[in-house]
């Protein structure tokens, strides 16, 4: 038995008795480890960071940006139309080939409207007479001074009113009351004059009113390419009248 015991005791000796020494050794060598390593501050150069900052690859932050006036004018428009599709159509949802014409159909009318406005534009912008090219007899500027101090004006209104081309007989007429007003010392008429100047230099009352009448109405006539019938060419017509007896009433007196 004491034998056995002794056996037992060695071979503890062997497998175990080296367990705890080791570990302790172990332990002894990490604290060694750890205390051998020092840390050191590490210094960064300050110019070269806020080089960093500017440039845009080191910009980590999300920058939300702002919404356009045309993406907020879409937005806006498309709840317009949202809420007049839900107002129309109540709960129906539309399939197939209507439901490709409400998806286009905001579109259609957003082209529509622009194309109106352009239309407009070109229909009442005066400075588009001067680029038009009249399918009748055209009058350019480089002839006003010819019609005016030698031209047969009133054969050409009666040319222009046979054909029913009443917006040039219109410009004939002007052409006419210039040419009576420089021939009766009221204006003194130069090509490069503008009809604000043939108004600031007639004098008479009388005169000048009906002139300033007729150059608004020939404005807007001739350079706002109005299209008139015959009976509103009558109708301006007796305002040209009015001017030529204006005038023959002032030379006589």
């Amino acid at each position: 038995m004491r034998g056995m015991t002794k056996f037992l005791l060695i071979l503890n000796l062997l497998f175990f008795g080296n367990l705890y020494p080791q570990a302790t050794r172990d332990t002894a060598s990490v604290a060694t480890a750890s205390q051998s390593v020092v840390l050191r501050e590490i210094d960064f150069d300050a110019e070269e960071i806020e080089t960093y900052k500017t440039e845009k690859e080191f910009d980590y932050l999300n920058r939300i940006e702002e919404d356009s006036w045309w993406t907020r004018f879409k937005r806006w428009l498309q709840l317009k139309y949202s809420s007049f599709m839900n107002w129309l159509f109540g709960e129906y949802e539309p399939s197939g080939f209507w439901l490709f014409v409400l998806k286009i159909l905001p579109y259609l009318l957003l082209f529509g409207l622009v194309a109106l406005i352009f239309w407009l534009f070109i229909r009442l912008n005066p400075a588009n007479a001067v680029m038009e090219e009249p399918m009748k007899a055209r009058v350019n500027l480089q002839k006003e001074e010819e019609l005016v101090q030698s031209a047969d004006i009133s054969a050409l209104i009666k040319e222009a009113i046979v054909n029913e081309d009443y917006r040039l007989a219109v410009r004939y007429l002007y052409l006419k009351s210039l040419r009576k007003l420089d021939q009766n010392e009221f204006i003194s008429y130069k090509f490069q004059k503008t009809n604000k100047d043939y108004i600031n230099e007639i004098k008479q009352p009388k005169v000048n009113d009906q002139f300033t009448r007729i150059t608004r109405l020939y404005d807007f006539i001739w350079y706002g390419a109005f299209q008139l019938s015959k009976e509103r060419f009558e109708t301006a017509r007796a305002e040209f009248i009015k001017m030529e007896n204006s005038i023959n009433s002032n030379q006589n007196d």
